[in-house]
């Protein structure tokens, strides 16, 4: 530190009240200084005095700014306002009492001590200067001091005088430049301030703001200063947040706010000012977008969990389709076996036995569809003959209490979808608005048409949106219904009148067929689904394939692989009176055996697809390199688990649905054989 006490190189630099009192103590320094020179000037012969009371003013402020240097502002300003004191003292007790300039310093003691450390300090030292000028009042009077040792000149008065005055002056602009250089250093703060800081006084009108208020609400601040704090409040209780604001306590809390685009939340924290003015001061951070991330948080976490339970029930689907499937077709095949053989009341039982086949066969499809894609080919279609014919069904099932209603565009574009489902999404969804009705009287209406474009409502475009709506004036939902809507299994109707798949199934088809589904619902007012899917990037139908009767076989030896018995004897049976001559195995290592002995002995191979040990897959590359040519179809009641490019690598040719009517197996093993003009009866491959 240099001799005027200034921070040299590498020095910490001293801030705040040490700041303040080191510029006390020099200003200090520099008056004795001055002291010592008018006095001297003055006064020569008393220069030894004067002398001795610089050196000591110069000691205790050289010691006070070493101890402020390190750290100990308070007990330097202490030990500054006592050496000052002490040192009046004495200079009044030796110039034989308050005839001199002492009482004048002891005034400016008073007012450093308020500079330096506050209120409390002035009063003590007032209190200290007071006792103590009484003090040597009392004792002048009756004669206790000592002869003056000198007597100030009228010049020599009037300099101490000017010199108080001086350190008086001195010592107020500096603290009112401290002063300001500490407001607007608090401005500046909270000019730069990201979060709203405000006040309001305690008849609830804000009184001041910062530019961040802006910043967040849109509003000029200039505007608000002097309104009501409860007009800025969003929401419908704005009162009772001016009374949480009011008892300023507690932990900070969320507070909507307007805003020119709407509405924000900012989040308060509230303290009493520490003037006599009462006034709140606020400080608040806008959480808005972190409001906003935890909402979208929670939709992801509830699209997680919708994920889990549909991957768990598809887990579940799988295995059920499996061994219901392998049941079906053998209920199926011998059905289909006794159709042929029975005359009769017979066959028409079959045929019954038949068609409740094929309404089981849906069943687990509709399981499998909700859960996740079955693998259905999605060709492009009328939605509109769909849902009209979806409709003349549903019209004829419905209570008579309930309106059916519709509007449907014929000029609704074309959809790439599977026709079966797309008439179980209708089927569904009207079911599911008509429930909602509860038995009372009312509607239900569905709309079909083009999503409205840059060509109007009603054109068709190819790139654009096919929407389907359907519409029911029912009880409608809450928002913690309308939450659950889409999870499997879940309900409001009675127990036995609704097995909660239905929208859980909606969703896996729309989503399917890269659709989206939207639901709005107001309590007592019904419920609106919309269904929309994209329109197909054609403009007319292709012709359906009509699949046509069993095609005959040519006497070609078929392998039959299936680990179910009786299903591997009904299938081996159906072949053969279709003119193939079969073998069936149950087990895949037995039929690589069969295979392995003579690889030319068969013209195509039938597995199955689920098997102990190894899959058709597995079976299918395995047979392919003991004889690549050798066709394969592969059956299963869960296509969508083998992809084509990995049915493709493992040489598989076709891929037939279990339960599988005897036409669907016919034409899948004719189409990978050939035709039997290329294949005639009785050949062999040479394997090469």
């Amino acid at each position: 530190m240099n001799p005027l006490g200034v921070p040299g190189p590498g020095e910490p630099q001293v801030r705040g009240e040490a700041k303040l009192l080191l510029s006390f103590l020099w200003i200090q320094a520099v008056g004795f200084l001055v002291y010592f020179g008018v006095s001297a000037w003055i006064a020569p012969a008393a220069w030894v005095r004067y002398g001795t009371q610089t050196a000591f003013g110069w000691g205790v402020i050289l010691a006070l700014a070493w101890a402020v240097r390190r750290g100990h502002v308070v007990l330097a300003s202490a030990c500054y306002l006592a050496c000052g004191w002490l040192l009046l003292t004495v200079s009044a007790v030796t110039a034989g009492g308050l005839s001199g300039s002492a009482p004048i310093g002891l005034l400016v003691l008073i007012v450093a001590a308020g500079l330096l450390l506050g209120t409390r300090a002035t009063v003590l030292t007032a209190v200290a200067c007071v006792l103590g000028a009484l003090g040597l009042a009392v004792a002048s009077l009756r004669g206790a001091l000592p002869p003056p040792s000198f007597h100030n000149t009228p010049l020599a008065t009037f300099a101490d005088f000017t010199v108080y005055a001086g350190l008086t002056v001195a010592f107020q602009v500096l603290a009112a430049r401290n002063l300001k250089a500490s407001q607007h250093r608090y401005r500046s703060l909270v000019d730069r301030a990201r979060d709203v800081i405000f006040t309001v006084n305690r008849e609830g009108n804000i009184t001041s703001l910062n530019p961040a208020f802006e910043a967040v609400t849109g509003f000029p601040a200039a505007h608000w200063v002097g309104r009501p704090f409860v007009s800025l409040v969003a929401g419908d209780a704005p009162e009772e947040t001016w009374a949480r604001l009011q008892a300023a306590s507690g932990p900070a809390f969320e507070l909507p706010v307007r805003t020119t685009s709407g509405e924000r939340v900012l989040e308060v924290a509230v303290a009493m000012t520490t003037d006599t003015s009462g006034d709140l001061l606020g400080i608040g951070r806008d959480v808005s977008e972190r409001k906003e991330a935890e909402t979208r948080r929670g939709q992801l976490e509830t699209q997680l969990r919708q994920s889990q339970k549909r991957e768990a029930i598809g887990t579940l689907a799988s295995g059920i389709a499996h061994d219901f499937n392998n049941v079906l077709t053998a209920i199926m095949g011998h059905a289909q076996l006794l159709q042929e053989e029975c005359p009769g009341p017979l066959q028409s039982r079959a045929s019954e036995i038949l068609q409740a086949g094929g309404r089981a066969r849906d069943v687990v499809r509709q399981l499998l569809t909700f859960a996740r894609s079955t693998g259905q080919e999605h060709r492009p279609m009328l939605l509109q003959q769909v849902a009209t014919e979806a409709l003349q069904l549903m019209r004829a099932s419905l209570p008579a209490s309930v309106a059916l209603e519709s509007s449907i565009d014929s000029g609704t574009a074309m959809v790439l979808a599977d026709q079966g489902q797309m008439h179980q999404v209708v089927i569904n969804l009207v079911t599911n608005a008509a429930a909602a009705l509860h038995g009372r009287t009312g509607k239900v209406v569905v709309q079909l048409g083009n999503l409205p474009s840059s060509g109007g409502e009603g054109t068709p475009s190819p790139q654009g949106m096919v929407r389907l709506r359907v519409t029911d004036d029912g009880v409608g939902m809450t928002a913690e219904v309308l939450e659950r809507i889409f999870e499997p299994f879940f309900t409001t109707r009675a127990t036995g009148e609704g097995t909660g798949l239905g929208l859980a199934v909606v969703q896996g088809i729309v989503q399917d067929h890269g659709g989206q589904i939207y639901v709005r619902s107001v309590p007592g007012k019904g419920t609106t689904l919309d269904v929309e899917l994209p329109a197909a990037s054609v403009e007319r139908l292709e012709p359906a394939e009509v699949l046509s009767e069993a095609p005959p076989g040519a006497g070609e030896r078929l392998l039959v692989v299936d680990d179910e018995p009786v299903i591997a004897r009904v299938v081996s049976e159906q072949l053969r009176r279709l003119g193939y001559h079969v073998t069936a195995v149950n087990d895949p290592e037995e039929a690589l055996e069969v295979l392995a002995e003579d690889p030319d002995e068969f013209d195509l191979l039938l597995t199955d697809l689920q098997m102990p040990r190894m899959d058709g897959v597995e079976l299918a590359a395995r047979v392919g390199r003991l004889r690549p040519e050798l066709p394969v179809v592969l059956s299963t009641g869960n296509r969508w688990s083998v992809s084509p490019a990995t049915a493709k690598a493992a040489g598989i040719r076709e891929i037939v649905d279990k339960p599988f009517r005897l036409e669907e197996l016919a034409h899948a093993v004719r189409t990978a054989l050939g035709p039997p003009a290329e294949r005639p009866p009785g050949s062999r491959d040479t394997g090469s």
